[in-house]
């Protein structure tokens, strides 16, 4: 450790743990040299950086008094334990669906790019509220080769989350009024719905539903039905007919569209619309990394004219930094390299997966949207979970008979393990008749 840091974190901690307190002096420089057997530069150094981060401040002619309140003293204590009581949502073994396996070099590449934004881009704006040009520019490029998506720059619109977007989107409607989605409800897009006071309607999504009473259609094209497929070609073309034959809009949530590992590419909804019925919504969050939040709308031609006509009247959403970054990632061929790579890898972890839930004889069907397998178990819901708890294990509640199991955050190596850990959960949480 540097001689400086030294010298930093005594007088840190000791301000902190209430030694020194508000108004109190600090040795002078020379003395501390005497005290700590080091250089003027070495105490001068670590007196600048106590300054620097709120500590301690230099009065002229004074010398330097300790700043910090017992407030802010409170406050840090605080902020310092926060990590720990983060760790208390962490697991051995996590099968919940929001979390990834994270590479070493996705990081280091990530980062460098963070890195040569901040270094090279103009970062004293608040920057576009629509997005950044050239994120939109090259999300524009990437919808339309990867999902069918013809769209302008102009059309795109850049939030941090899918939630934050349809906030936007919800609240350039005058009245509220009717939306029809399927059962279980998208909690997110639920809850903003209920926020604007929409009335949330369940529809079955088939060839023959009854959409005449709806003003908007909310649909996850790449996991609906029971069985949480694709939306199929001939459902897909009804809704369309449905939407220009009734006159509503058409919210079209591509969650992981772009990550076919195990089915075969298709055109996103949006493509295939030619009467502007369809607003579009895709996400990097599961591309990337959770942490890094970046969504985007393609509006229709009607709601980009009001949203260009309104645009004075936003405040940016996502982070400049991010975008700029984002956007050379993307132009740079990362994103679609990285996404090959993840086909490959999330192929082999679900095949692992299916064939360590088959060997233990449950019954299941593969969402690959969310990375995950709907498993039917004979369990009781409070025991599996208080069991879950016990062997230190992340899993989502069980509903209707089944829990949902995510391979997306466990190594290839571990998920026989990690199956069979789960069918002992389920043995040990047996129904008592």
């Amino acid at each position: 450790m540097k001689k400086y840091k030294t010298v930093y974190d005594h007088y840190r901690n000791a301000i902190l743990d209430g030694y020194l307190k508000k108004g109190d002096a600090l040795p002078s420089i020379r003395k501390a040299c005497d005290q700590f057997q080091c250089s003027q530069t070495t105490i001068e150094h670590a007196y600048e950086q106590l300054v620097l981060d709120g500590y301690i401040e230099a009065i002229e002619k004074v010398g330097y008094r300790v700043r910090l309140e017992e407030a802010q003293i409170k406050l840090h204590r605080e902020m310092e334990a926060a990590p720990d009581k983060a760790k208390e949502d962490l697991y051995d073994l996590d099968f919940r669906p929001r979390s990834v396996a994270i590479q070493t070099s996705d990081v280091q590449t990530w980062k460098r790019y963070i890195r040569q934004t901040f270094e090279n881009e103009v970062m004293n704006t608040y920057g576009d509220p629509q997005g950044e040009f050239v994120l939109r520019q090259a999300l524009s490029l990437y919808a339309y080769k990867n999902r069918g998506v013809m769209c302008r720059t102009e059309q795109v619109l850049v939030g941090p989350n899918y939630q934050t977007l349809l906030f936007v989107l919800c609240g350039m409607f005058d009245v509220p009024g009717v939306v029809g989605m399927e059962k279980p409800f998208h909690p997110q897009a639920h809850r903003v719905f209920e926020s604007y006071g929409w009335e949330v309607r369940e529809v079955e999504l088939v060839d023959d539903a009854d959409l005449s009473e709806i003003d908007m259609l909310y649909v996850n094209s790449s996991s609906t039905g029971p069985k949480k497929e694709p939306l199929s070609a001939s459902l897909r073309d009804y809704l369309l007919e449905q939407a220009d034959l009734h006159d509503f809009l058409i919210i079209e949530d591509d969650y992981n569209g772009e990550l076919t590992y195990r089915s075969r590419s298709r055109r996103a909804m949006y493509g295939s619309d030619t009467n502007d019925r369809v607003i579009y919504c895709g996400s990097f969050s599961r591309l990337l990394l959770p942490s890094v939040r970046i969504s985007y709308l393609v509006l229709n031609e009607m709601w980009t004219q009001y949203y260009l006509s309104h645009k004075t009247e936003y405040g940016p959403m996502a982070s400049k930094l991010e975008q700029l970054a984002f956007a050379s990632y993307i132009a740079d061929g990362h994103l679609e390299r990285h996404v090959r790579k993840l086909k490959r890898d999330y192929r082999e972890k679900s095949l692992r997966m299916e064939q360590a839930l088959a060997q233990h004889g449950f019954s299941f069907f593969l969402n690959e949207a969310y990375l995950s397998y709907v498993v039917q178990v004979d369990a009781d819901p409070r025991k599996l979970s208080e069991e879950a708890e016990k062997a230190d294990i992340g899993l989502l509640p069980m509903e209707n008979g089944t829990v949902e199991l995510s391979f997306a955050s466990i190594e290839q190596e571990n998920i026989a393990t990690a199956v069979s850990r789960f069918a002992n959960l389920v043995r040990l949480s047996k129904n008592e008749l």
